[in-house]
């Protein structure tokens, strides 16, 4: 006799072209790996932008770092130290691939309508490998469309849907969120909006908080 198992939802504030939000990603998806035959882990992604003043078109990758970091040495310490972590959690972060720094707002709502289609958690990992792994530009219309049918959704469908506009609000009102609950960092992870776990986290303190919030 199966025993009905309890449902955990997990909300998470990302953008992505945060690298450590991938890694939280990762971590995340081993949590609920390692709990699925007790949980029934929903997890649900909401948009952040670590630069919302990024143009549409973007900008060139090496004078972006350049401004935002003073040098490219810093960054590349910065690089090196992830490429360590993503090979713990099965990322190979491919910087050097990355040749454009890439206004997201298209990118969330992607994921926005992924959500509507059910295939949200396939669409967040796409896109984060299309820009960590590929270097593909994922604030391109075409490209997004791409990374929709490759997880499973009708990529003529979702060109037309990103060209209409479609996804705007509920991206809005998802920075709306963000900034209305201070979110300055990400990833954010709320576990039934009663726990809140900030940063890049080892699995075991999400798994510690899904379960906390699991006997609540």
């Amino acid at each position: 006799m199966s025993v009905e198992r309890k449902t955990v939802r997990v909300d998470v504030i990302s953008d992505c072209v945060c690298p450590w939000c991938y890694v939280g990603k990762r971590r995340l998806d081993e949590a609920v790996a390692r709990i699925g035959d007790r949980l029934d882990v929903q997890v649900a992604w909401h948009p952040f932008q670590l630069d919302p003043s990024l143009p549409p078109e973007g900008r060139e990758w090496t004078a972006y770092v350049r401004e935002r970091f003073g040098s490219l040495e810093r960054f590349a310490e910065i690089q090196q130290r992830l490429v360590e972590i993503g090979r713990e959690v099965g990322i190979p972060f491919a910087f050097d691939r990355v040749k454009q720094a890439v206004n997201t707002f298209s990118a969330h709502r992607l994921i926005a309508l992924a959500a509507e289609a059910g295939r949200q958690h396939e669409v967040v990992e796409r896109v984060f490998s299309a820009h960590f792994v590929e270097g593909r530009n994922v604030g391109e219309l075409e490209t997004l469309a791409a990374i929709a049918a490759e997880a499973g959704m009708d990529g003529a469908d979702v060109l037309t849907a990103l060209r209409e506009g479609r996804g705007e609000g509920a991206v809005r009102l998802g920075l709306d969120l963000a900034e209305k609950i201070g979110v300055t960092g990400v990833p954010l992870f709320i576990v039934e909006w009663r726990y809140a776990v900030q940063g890049a986290q080892p699995t075991e303190v999400l798994v510690e908080a899904i379960e906390a919030a699991a006997t609540r």
